[in-house]
């Protein structure tokens, strides 16, 4: 019996039949989850080897504590904010908050040329460089995730009426920088 099932079994104290179903649940959610928890944390922390060993940690995370979650959890509610604590956890190690550009199918719709689209994602990365991490958090999540805000406020541990006052403060703090950097450009 490997390291994991002796661990889980432990943890749990399930019988095999248990423990198999364990197993199958969590490979569901790995292949269901792995690629956009994934990119979500790449989002958060910039840089592609911490986001593969925080993403691995998140996993391992769920993994361990699987077996206490109620059936009728919403899991990736639940993935997300193992994800979103174990960035912050590391962020806050680093002192330093840095967000990597967005993927290529990010950046928007088509400009005039290469350069301008460049500018664009350079303009949208500075916007979102200059909001607080709670409101950022909300953001991608809202955005580029497609969470609902009741699946961002089980993310984050606060309320939906706290989500929606965040997301609105981070629409109006990206407008108000995005907008200053364009007319700033000559």
């Amino acid at each position: 019996m490997a390291y994991f099932e002796v661990a889980m079994l432990s943890q749990a104290q399930s019988t095999p039949a248990d423990l198999r179903a364990l197993e199958e649940l969590f490979e569901r959610l790995y292949a269901q989850y792995n690629r956009p928890l994934f990119s979500y944390v790449l989002r958060l922390v910039g840089q592609w080897e911490q986001a593969e060993d925080l993403t691995q940690e998140t996993f391992v995370k769920a993994y361990r504590a699987l077996a206490r979650l109620p059936a009728d959890s919403n899991y990736r509610a639940w993935l997300y904010r193992i994800a979103t604590n174990t960035c912050y956890d590391a962020l806050r190690r680093k002192r330093l908050i840095q967000w990597l550009p967005f993927f290529e199918d990010d950046a928007g719709p088509p400009t005039d040329s290469p350069e301008h689209a460049a500018a664009d994602v350079l303009a949208v990365r500075a916007a979102l460089a200059q909001l607080p991490p709670d409101q950022r958090t909300c953001l991608v999540l809202y955005i580029y995730d497609n969470f609902s805000t009741e699946e961002i406020a089980e993310v984050m541990g606060c309320s939906r009426g706290a989500v929606k006052t965040r997301l609105f403060r981070a629409r109006e703090r990206f407008r108000q920088v995005y907008v200053g950097a364009e007319e700033k450009k000559p």
